[in-house]
């Protein structure tokens, strides 16, 4: 087996560490909560004695049984254990579908932006108005109107939110139709007046806007006019992470689409958009998926540093920057800093030694086109 083979083909311990690792985050941010092995900890009414240090029983005065506080307990006498496990669940609630929009967002407009340029696109001007306010209308549809259901399934849990986001993919894609008919009926009766769309300058400017100011910076200004809600971290993480994937995606269309195939494609006379879809976006996906994992990480450090400002995430969420911060209040209680700060690390050291392991297995078939 040559070294390339090894390198990419055989897994290495911490790559195995890792993997389990993450299976483990997985266990205790799902499979745990949805069982109720162990009870929310906001809402178990036996607390045991504040400030417990791991691995010291306590006899419940409720009855004969023994609670054993295996990581000791907070200032009000929760288990740090349930809030460990708790806080997983919040930070991949607040993660997965960050990372999600942010993707969607940015592959969308990176390949718009990359592929087309700003001359590759020309529309209807009545396409453009009608399209502008549609956008605009789904937007306010799907998300201020619907932003009590939104905050019911962030509290319900990962199905709800699921439901959710296929409501308001439905309403986008209803207003969506509506608006084509509408451009149809318009361009029929003489509206045909066309423009160039320079997509690659509007998706530079906003990238440039957007990473103008410090992310978490960004995000603080923001949250800050809106009441501490999973939804609403959720959507300002996407909106702020977006610009990472499309500059990937992007620069990766730059080179693709001067790839022989690509120009023997559009002689062919095949459908741009179909170029795009079928040859050229498959070939760029890899380093995205990198950033996927790479990203993750990033948006579970923000999701426990906002928690640890007090910012965004609300009262009765359990979270690993909040059971953190416990330890101003007793700088004593050094296990209100130990286990979260070593759970969170070791979540970040996982995905970023998956995302490599990705980036080395992708890379061979990446260099091949």
């Amino acid at each position: 087996m040559s070294p390339q083979q090894n390198k990419t083909g055989k897994w290495r311990w911490p790559e195995r560490l890792a993997g389990g690792y993450l299976l483990l985050f997985l266990l205790m941010a799902v499979v745990v909560p949805a069982t109720g092995l162990i009870q929310h900890p906001y809402e178990n009414t036996q607390s045991g004695p504040s400030y417990q240090p791991p691995y010291i029983f306590s006899f419940s005065t409720s009855g004969n049984s023994t609670n054993i506080y295996w990581l000791g307990t907070d200032r009000v006498g929760q288990d740090v254990l349930a809030i460990l496990i708790f806080g997983a669940r919040t930070a991949l609630v607040v993660s997965l579908p960050a990372m999600l929009l942010a993707t969607i967002m940015g592959v969308v407009l990176g390949s718009l932006a990359g592929f087309w340029g700003n001359s590759g696109i020309r529309v209807s001007v009545a396409a453009c108005v009608l399209g502008l306010s549609g956008l605009l209308a789904a937007g306010y549809y799907a998300f201020c109107v619907r932003q009590v259901h939104w905050l019911n399934a962030f509290q319900s849990g990962t199905f709800s939110i699921l439901q959710e986001l296929g409501i308001a993919f439905t309403i986008f894609t209803g207003f969506g139709i509506i608006g084509w008919l509408l451009t149809t009926v318009a361009i029929k009766i003489g509206l045909k007046k066309t423009i160039t769309l320079p997509i690659d300058h509007f998706v530079l400017r906003a990238i440039e806007i957007t990473g103008a100011i410090p992310r978490l910076l960004l995000i603080m200004c923001l949250i800050a006019f809106a009441k501490p809600a999973l939804v609403n971290v959720v959507v300002l993480a996407a909106l702020t992470y977006w610009t990472s994937i499309a500059r990937l995606v992007r620069g990766e269309l730059l080179q693709v689409k001067e790839l022989p195939y690509i120009e023997a494609a559009q002689v062919a006379g095949i459908a741009n958009w179909r170029i795009l879809l079928k040859q050229a976006l498959p070939n760029a996906l890899p380093p995205v998926i990198v950033a996927i994992a790479f990203g993750l990480g990033n948006l579970i450090s923000l999701e426990a540093t906002l928690s640890y400002l007090g910012i965004g995430i609300p009262a009765y969420e359990a979270s690993w920057g909040k059971l953190i911060k416990g330890i101003l209040q007793n700088p004593k209680a050094w296990w209100l800093v130990v286990f979260p700060a070593l759970t969170l690390c070791f979540t970040i050291l996982s995905l970023q030694i998956m995302a490599e392991r990705l980036l080395k297995k992708l890379s061979p078939r990446q260099q091949q086109f």
